[in-house]
């Protein structure tokens, strides 16, 4: 009885671990590197051309405005496109709903027939809980420019671990966004940290290529995130009743 216990609460944790193993896994994949981004590089000519074009998260031409500083940054009259060369990146743990998704469906429940079952709840346009920002949502990071001053900004996880890693990438076509109420309440504390603003973001999103390809995203993230599962939990089961027996 005493054995038998123990090797189910055993199973029981190993399979608890796995999942929140997987769920991590899921959070930190990277679907840049399997789902190539096209080269698009945006000119200052074509932004002036078509204002309402969606050019936020693509390449920067050369003749694209490079911010240098924070005042530069809150200065500005009008929400024109620019680019920045970031030094580096801190993470503030704060996330945003991405602006194309539908707060009802992010906080609906599938059924096992793959339809989506709205619960008529709104998810949270700002959240600070890693597990409710897996899918949807937007981390903010706080950039050092470069005078030294710190700006908020968003852009992809691909974006934020070439800038960590001190690579040569290609400066991405921002704008200037307004923060919400609730936005600035979450990112008061560690703003200030860094002396930043909490008034405004430089938003570096390709909202036109996420959207594209949300569903592929998931579905890579998934099987990955499926696959770690299976394997630790089947390796650690092994190993742990292995164990258990010869006691």
């Amino acid at each position: 009885m005493g054995k038998s216990y123990g090797i189910k609460v055993a199973e029981v944790s190993v399979v608890i671990l796995s999942l929140l193993a997987a769920v991590w896994f899921f959070g930190k994949i990277d679907p840049e590197v399997f789902i190539k981004k096209p080269k698009t590089v945006v000119g200052l000519k074509e932004t002036e051309k078509n204002p309402q074009g969606e050019y936020t998260g693509k390449e920067a031409g050369e003749d694209i405005p490079k911010l240098t500083g924070r005042d530069e940054f809150e200065e500005m009259v009008i929400e024109r496109y620019i680019t920045v060369e970031p030094k580096r990146v801190v993470a503030t743990g704060i996330y945003g709903r991405k602006p194309w998704m539908d707060p009802y469906s992010m906080a609906g429940v599938r059924t096992s027939s793959g339809r989506m079952f709205k619960t008529g709840r709104k998810a949270p346009e700002i959240t600070d809980s890693a597990f409710m920002a897996l899918d949807g949502y937007q981390e903010y990071y706080l950039i050092e420019l470069q005078d030294g001053s710190y700006i908020l900004a968003q852009f992809s996880q691909a974006y934020k671990r070439a800038v960590e890693k001190g690579e040569k990438i290609p400066l991405l076509v921002g704008q200037r966004k307004t923060n919400s109420d609730s936005a600035r309440e979450y990112l008061k504390e560690i703003s200030e940290k860094y002396r930043a603003s909490t008034t405004y973001t430089l938003y570096m999103v390709d909202d036109a290529w996420e959207q594209e390809h949300r569903f592929g995203v998931f579905i890579i993230k998934a099987g990955i995130a499926g696959v770690v599962f299976l394997v630790l939990s089947v390796v650690i089961l092994m190993a742990v009743n292995k164990v258990i027996r010869r006691t």
